[in-house]
């Protein structure tokens, strides 16, 4: 039996590892890239030198204008038909597994850096649902990233949803102390709840079925809110809502739709696309608006426009308003956002969480007052407007929102110190 294993929180964002031995109580997060122990879920293929980087250094590549292929959020393809049709790299059609296995090879070196040896067992984080209302593309996702796992040298591999693992990790500080808990991970892609019986007593416990009163969950998370605000905030600077063609119709909402959406973005680049952009713009009443989408299309700055959308997000989280600058698309172009603002374009996906948490809690077949303490993670926690809302939903709770990015890989290394090294 090894003496060592490693959980693994594999985000649409943002991605940790950590690692437990056999020998030590203290688990620990692994620096990832450089001292921090999170990086993002990107990956940056250079074109010139057939390299591939990760986390931050894709970004700054991409940024710089580097030549080649910017990915990210690329964890939302598992279970969709994208993971068969694969996508172009350096004019090659790759399939997703060959794009995502380098980023988990990349983690899993850097934990053997850190140990000194092989890690060979993982608790794998994963969402509630990996999509929603299709038990087979469920299933489908975890099967896929459980070969990818494999595929970067892991030997065994077992899941553990999210929710649980922040709840585990929040264990280790509970003492003797014992309560019913609602844990709410909002991540980039994904937002999952669990509602559990606490105590830490029950840290070593191997089988903890009986304290998992229900789990829900909601493809819904951060991409979403940033992609709401870019079509409330941002797209319009770009001349969604103007008017078209000689009968003034709306200009076509597909392309702000499309630069909106991550995933999206690398399909506006092709010529044929860019060529079809120039077609509709040039039949645009507002030209000095639609000439600035066909200027970020042409000059694919897509992701670099998505990046200070996620941005603002986060400003608008600690300031009432948030001064953006935008002269990267036409100089001294700036934008005021302003939180009201932010919150309302999230209103439809609030409604979808309180509706998933008042359904997980008649799963569980418990009232909002039996709960004694709500753990928030995830970066979309931070919102000012859903702490608003959990605190209406949980009066008497204590809330505890201390370690968001990293609470739930903590929480898959103590799952997996219980499961393979019986510690």
């Amino acid at each position: 039996m090894d003496d060592i294993t490693c959980g693994i929180d594999f985000g649409t964002s943002n991605t940790t590892i950590a690692i437990a031995r056999k020998e030590q109580e203290a688990i620990t997060l692994v620096p990832v890239e450089e001292e921090h122990t999170t990086i993002p879920s990107t990956l940056f293929f250079a074109q010139e030198h057939s390299t591939v980087l990760f986390g931050r250094q894709a970004i700054n590549a991409y940024v710089s204008r580097e030549e080649g292929r910017f990915m990210r959020s690329f964890k939302r393809v598992l279970g969709t038909s994208l993971m068969k049709e694969g996508t172009t790299i350096s004019g090659k059609q790759t399939q997703f597994e060959a794009i995502i296995e380098p980023f988990i090879s990349h983690i899993k070196d850097k934990a053997e850096l850190l140990a000194g040896r092989e890690v060979n067992t993982l608790v794998a984080g994963r969402p509630v649902h990996f999509v929603d209302g299709n038990e087979k593309a469920d299933k489908e996702a975890e099967a896929q990233l459980k070969s990818i796992f494999m595929a970067a040298g892991f030997k065994e591999i077992r899941f553990q949803y999210e929710p649980i693992a922040a709840a585990f990790a929040h264990e280790l500080t509970m003492g003797d102390k014992e309560c019913l808990a609602v844990v709410m991970d909002i991540g980039g892609g994904t937002s999952d709840f669990t509602i559990m019986r606490l105590s830490g007593r029950a840290i070593k416990k191997l089988d903890r079925q009986d304290d998992i009163l229900a789990n829900a969950g909601i493809r819904l998370g951060g991409n979403d809110f940033d992609r709401a605000l870019s079509l409330k905030a941002f797209m319009p600077l770009l001349g969604m809502g103007s008017l078209w063609g000689a009968k003034g119709l709306g200009f076509p909402n597909t392309p702000f739709f499309d630069l909106s959406e991550t995933s999206k973005i690398q399909c506006m680049y092709t010529k044929k696309y860019k060529r079809d952009l120039a077609a509709l713009v040039a039949q645009a009443q507002d030209k000095n608006l639609t000439d600035r989408l066909l200027f970020v299309v042409e000059e694919e700055l897509g992701h670099k426009l998505m990046a200070t959308i996620e941005e603002s997000k986060i400003k608008l989280s600690d300031s009432e308003q948030a001064q953006i600058d935008l002269s990267f698309i036409e100089e001294e172009l700036q934008l005021v956002n302003q939180r009201i603002d932010f919150e309302e374009s999230l209103l439809s996906s609030v409604v979808a969480i309180q509706n998933i948490l008042h359904a997980c809690l008649a799963q569980a077949g418990v009232s909002a007052n039996d709960i004694g303490l709500v753990i928030l993670t995830g970066g979309g926690t931070a919102i000012p407007l859903i702490q608003a809302i959990t605190q209406q939903i949980f009066p008497h709770a204590e809330i505890s929102d201390g370690n968001r990015l990293s609470s739930v890989g903590f929480g898959l290394a103590c799952d997996a110190k219980r499961v393979y090294l019986d510690a």
